[in-house]
């Protein structure tokens, strides 16, 4: 009888979901964040260069936004928006950090008026992924979907690391 028991213990357990694991907080220290923007057209190197002599920079390599940020003991402890200076009065509201995810929604009244929503999944306390989807009307439409992901990169930040 005891043998039977434990076999339906060890049934019930390997067949019970577990909870995901939470994450509290991720590692203070330099992150690299990497923005891929969706349904962008992949622009050849000269159209490139030929843009670059009018000053104006557009993301290579698959459209991929890659930057570097030094993230505070304090920002990482997750109870508030992680986000740099936001610009072009934009603001962020209804912020949630719910075990391993993280959500925030994003409302911009500047000289592009749009709203978009971010969506993160912790992987660990040095990985993230997720999305960012925004959408606006003036001066130019916009509807922009983009993945992120991000990864911690060491403790001490480099010197000319932006830390917001």
């Amino acid at each position: 009888m005891p043998r039977q028991i434990r076999l339906l213990l060890l049934c019930s357990l390997s067949c019970t979901a577990l909870p995901a694991f939470a994450i509290d907080q991720i590692k203070p220290g330099q992150w690299e964040t990497t923005v891929k923007m969706e349904g962008l057209p992949i622009i050849g190197q000269a159209q490139l260069e030929q843009l670059r002599q009018f000053g104006i920079e557009l993301p290579a390599e698959n459209n991929a936004i890659i930057t570097q940020q030094c993230i505070s003991p304090e920002q990482a402890n997750l109870k508030q928006p992680m986000l740099p200076q936001l610009e072009d009065n934009c603001s962020v509201s209804n912020y949630k950090h719910q075990g391993n995810n993280i959500s925030a929604d994003i409302n911009c009244n500047g000289v592009i008026k749009s709203n978009g929503r971010v969506d993160i999944t912790l992987l660990s306390d040095s990985a993230f992924q997720g999305k960012i989807s925004m959408q606006g009307a003036t001066p130019i439409p916009l509807a922009q979907n983009s993945s992120v992901s991000g990864k911690w990169v060491k403790t001490a930040c480099d010197a000319n690391i932006p830390a917001f």
